[in-house]
């Protein structure tokens, strides 16, 4: 599929069609990033060999059409799981592996649950069901250290910067200009609105609701999501296994592409072993 050949909503979110094979990898980025985050697996010639690869960029996020974005609409991940499903029926997307980065995994979790019929698994990349500590529950942060967050955001302080760092544990060296030039090409007001939506946002109710298999990928040193909670997403999700990187940083599938790669052909072949005929 070319992009003339797109619906209008998917132009608008940026969105791109490669290769073709019985499964559909979605690629849905995270906060304050876009769809160049996975470009070693679409650039990955097995990958695009043998599946389709569809990318996108989220509402107020890369190169979307900034009219896409609304606060009301998008308060809440509620909003971009209805985005995922609009550009999931316009595009007539199915057995769909979804590989959600971070805030895009609960998303395509939501999506899953409404569509169950169009997906065959789902990838996590730096996932969490709930950031903010909550009793026994670790989740990596306290109110008062995301509070000062929105405060950066609010005085228009270095927030991009110190987001850039938190999402790769590392200073932002040549070789990771681009993910910080994505955080800061957002709007702040954009930010703002979604940071809320992600960190005040509890989905541990809903991981039992998830009836597809699911490949939870993190680094061991990832300071925006703990071991802890990969751990509790394999033993909370019904059908889970956990694959703890190497490397650091919140983006494995960037960073540390090679590794990821080798645990995501695993995953799709395991899979694909399930999924009959092939979609065109």
């Amino acid at each position: 599929m070319t992009l003339p050949e797109m619906t209008e909503f998917a132009q608008r979110s940026n969105a791109h069609v490669f290769g073709q094979g019985s499964l559909t990898l979605l690629c849905a980025h995270g906060f304050c990033s876009n769809q160049r985050i996975f470009r070693h697996q679409v650039e990955n010639l097995h990958f695009q060999g043998t599946n389709r690869i569809v990318t996108y960029d989220l509402a107020g996020f890369g190169q979307a059409d900034p009219c896409l974005w609304s606060a009301e609409r998008h308060a809440g991940l509620d909003g971009y799981a209805e985005d995922m499903l609009r550009l999931i029926d316009e595009l007539d997307l199915h057995n769909i592996i979804l590989l959600g980065a971070s805030m895009s995994a609960m998303i395509g979790a939501l999506a899953s649950i409404q569509r169950p019929e169009r997906f065959k698994g789902l990838v996590f990349i730096g996932a969490s069901p709930r950031y903010l500590d909550d009793g026994s529950y670790i989740g990596g942060f306290q109110q008062a250290g995301v509070d000062a967050f929105y405060d950066l955001l609010r005085l228009r302080q270095d927030w991009a910067g110190t987001l850039s760092t938190m999402m790769l544990n590392r200073p932002v060296s040549l070789s990771l200009q681009e993910i910080a030039q994505g955080v800061q090409g957002v709007k702040p007001e954009v930010a703002s609105v979604v940071a809320r939506a992600i960190f005040q946002s509890d989905y541990r109710s809903l991981l039992p609701r998830v009836r597809h298999p699911v490949l939870v990928t993190q680094t061991r040193a990832d300071s925006v999501v703990p071991v802890s909670v990969g751990q509790y997403l394999q033993r909370n999700l019904p059908n889970a296994q956990l694959a703890l990187l190497p490397g650091v940083g919140h983006l494995p599938n960037f960073t540390e592409p090679e590794v990821f790669n080798r645990a995501l052909l695993t995953f799709l072949t395991g899979v694909e072993a399930e999924t009959p005929g092939r979609v065109q």
